[in-house]
């Protein structure tokens, strides 16, 4: 009889730091990972090719898809099969001007020698667009 198959999961943005550690961690308890690239020749996705090629037991745990969060096209191809999503990618258009502006107050306020900084988000720091 053989045995089943393994859950299926993607996981977007699987060239970042906390998503390639999710993939390792997915792929060592036995998940079949999807993991998604924006830019399949960018040096960071290295470890994601290693993890690929070091899953000799079961080379077809991991598949790498090109494929950015605003190409539904894309993703629709890579979650094709997947009962579950995780979700860490996000457009550098959205993060850069964000985490650029935050350090620069920060900044500002350790030049000013301010005390005490709050840091407040809204709904747009995890809903892109609310159409």
């Amino acid at each position: 009889m053989a045995s089943p198959a393994p859950p299926r999961v993607c996981v977007t943005g699987g060239g970042g730091f906390i998503a390639s550690w999710l993939v390792k961690l997915l792929l060592s308890r036995g998940y079949a990972v999807h993991a998604t690239l924006r830019d399949p020749c960018d040096p960071k996705n290295a470890n994601l090719e290693r993890l690929q090629d070091a899953s000799q037991a079961a080379p077809a745990n991991l598949r790498l898809f090109t494929a950015d969060v605003l190409d539904l096209d894309a993703l629709t191809h890579a979650v094709q099969g997947c009962d579950g999503v995780f979700h860490l990618a996000t457009p550098s258009e959205v993060i850069d001007p964000a985490v650029k502006g935050t350090l620069n107050v920060l900044k500002a306020c350790s030049v000013a020698k301010v005390q005490k900084v709050v840091v407040m988000s809204s709904n747009a720091a995890v809903d892109v667009n609310p159409d």
